[in-house]
């Protein structure tokens, strides 16, 4: 590192060789102790098995969270021997208002969306108006009664009187009624599918939003954690400009990322609170209500169907498809009982008739006459003219309709399930790399940066230049877990029903390798311990205190 002379702020000739003859060995011992340190591939705690739930998305507190959620990392200003993690308790939490383990899992998040939400409560409606009609489909016609009566007196004739009393019922032929039944059953089963659809529907936005939910609450920890570790940043380049060993930018440098990092906490707690409000109007809470959530497994279980395998699931149970085949035969069936109406119907009839008749026979005066009679008739139309032509060609263009319907609703299954099949393969291999690779080499040059940074060799320029890939880093990993669950999630709405459990692989298997990489925390200790004690070794050298920069000008970074 530079070297000041206390009296006139100017590098002295005298010191300038030792000092390049220190920075050079210690350079080379933070290389060095950057090789040392390996990412160890430690064997993570493993979750409880997936079962049926975590197919289903279930969602359980988890204890082992990998290292891209709870690194441990000394800080900055630390004693020598040691080691701090930096994490936050769960009451000093954002997120937890919104995320706890006894929170509402998103299976009973959808199940209770089933019973409160008004659209799915009116769409179940259908289902009783569909049940109406078939119960009034098996209905036979009912019998007609007819009654009449006349007299002459009415008139001021004579009494004479007529009773006409007659019942006739009708007889539908050609199988009317049953193959009215027969429509009227397949529209109730298409009804049904298409209810079943709008509540899977329902379901993968539940689904949806509770993944984006989870994740910005896990983004908000995530940045709440790099505030503390950039206030204790602030403490450490504070106490050094009081030491005269770095410049005053460098600590509104620090103060400046703090506050930025402070802005992005408001925009994700905005986000987070957004979510959970989407959350409530999807699962048909009032919005004034309290919402806890659950939060996801930090180790997804993978998933082991192929495209084929999907497909094949899909056109086999996806309700809308049901409502589409179901919707072809209701149209042949409609075609039968349009057939069937051009059959005419039989009409019988009893009718009993009562005359009272008055005969005037001169010399012996009128002579009341009474007749009883009973009449048997049949009524049959005859269709000459209208054979329901119209109906029938009707019935047929619905039937056309419906057949042209599902096979392009099955062309658009499988391109759903392609297209969501592919995005569930970025999503693992994205959260795989950040898992893996991005998110734990990201940690181990922050901490090395900052080691470095205690103890005078590094800028703050480039710890900060490291600190934001980090911030990267972290909402790069936040985001390939969301999108994980959210492809999970949109596979689930392109099959149209939950993943089936022998669909993942066996129990305690995630989508991410049993060894999560984190930074071996006891060789960063070991490497900060042999850099100061190197350091206190030239202190013969550098007895000269540095005295405070005059100017930012006069600073010069060593590396």
């Amino acid at each position: 590192m530079s070297l000041y002379n206390g009296m006139n702020g100017r590098r002295g000739a005298d010191w300038e060789r030792p000092t390049i003859r220190v920075r050079g060995i210690v350079s080379l011992l933070i290389v060095a102790a950057a090789l040392v340190m390996p990412a160890v591939t430690t064997r993570a705690q493993q979750p409880p098995a997936p079962g049926t739930e975590a197919t289903r998305m279930q969602t359980t507190q988890q204890e082992a969270r990998p290292a891209a959620q709870n690194p441990s990392q000394p800080s900055p200003g630390t004693s020598p021997g040691a080691e701090r993690t930096i994490t936050l308790p769960l009451a000093q939490r954002s997120s937890g208002q919104f995320l706890d383990g006894s929170g509402l899992t998103v299976e009973r998040l959808v199940e209770a969306g089933f019973s409160r939400r008004a659209d799915l409560l009116a769409a179940r409606q259908r289902l009783a108006i569909a049940e109406g009609r078939l119960i009034q489909a098996g209905l036979r016609p009912n019998p007609e009664l007819e009654a009449e009566y006349g007299s002459a007196r009415f008139l001021a004739g004579e009494g004479e009187s007529e009773l006409d009393v007659g019942v006739s019922q009708v007889f539908e032929t050609g199988g009317k009624r049953r193959k009215r039944v027969a429509v009227a059953r397949l529209d109730l089963q298409r009804t049904r599918a298409e209810v079943l659809a709008l509540e899977r529907q329902f379901a993968a936005e539940i689904r949806s939003a509770y993944a984006r939910a989870v994740a910005a609450g896990n983004q908000l920890d995530t940045l709440e954690r790099l505030i503390v570790i950039n206030e204790e940043l602030v403490r450490v380049t504070n106490e050094r400009l009081k030491e005269g060993d770095v410049a005053p930018l460098e600590l509104g440098l620090v103060s400046v990322e703090t506050d930025r990092l402070r802005a992005q906490v408001s925009r994700t707690r905005a986000e987070l609170e957004s979510e959970i409000i989407s959350l409530r109007a999807l699962a048909g809470f009032e919005m004034t209500e309290p919402l806890r959530i659950a939060p996801l497994p930090d180790r997804p279980p993978r998933l082991d169907l192929n495209v084929s395998e999907l497909t094949e699931i899909a056109l086999r149970e996806r309700p809308d498809l049901q409502a589409a085949r179901l919707g072809e035969e209701l149209g042949s069936a409609r075609i039968r009982l349009a057939e069937s109406q051009a059959v005419p119907n039989i009409a019988a009839s009893v009718r009993y008739t009562r005359e009272n008749s008055v005969t005037d026979i001169e010399g012996i005066g009128d002579i009341v006459d009474k007749d009883n009679v009973l009449t048997f008739g049949v009524a049959l139309e005859i269709p000459v003219f209208n054979k329901n032509q119209g109906e029938i060609a009707s019935a047929v263009g619905e039937r056309t309709e419906a057949v042209r319907q599902r096979e392009f609703l099955e062309a658009t299954i499988r391109r759903d399930v392609a297209l969501a099949h592919r995005r569930y393969r970025a999503a693992a291999e994205a959260l795989v790399l950040y898992a893996m690779r991005i998110l734990p080499q990201s940690q181990k040059n922050v901490e090395t940066v900052r080691a470095a940074y205690g103890l005078g060799e590094f800028s703050i320029f480039e710890v900060l230049q490291q600190q934001q890939r980090l911030v990267e880093s972290e909402t790069g990993y936040n985001e390939a877990l969301r999108d994980y669950y959210t492809a999970l999630a949109e596979l689930e709405r392109a099959l149209g029903t939950p993943l089936p459990a022998n669909g993942f692989a066996p129990a305690q298997t995630s989508v991410l390798p049993d060894g999560t990489p984190q930074p071996d925390a006891g060789a960063l200790r070991r490497a900060i311990l042999s850099l100061k004690a190197t350091r206190q070794g030239y202190t013969g050298l550098t007895t000269t205190m540095m005295s405070p920069v005059s100017a930012p000008q006069g600073h010069k970074d060593n590396k």
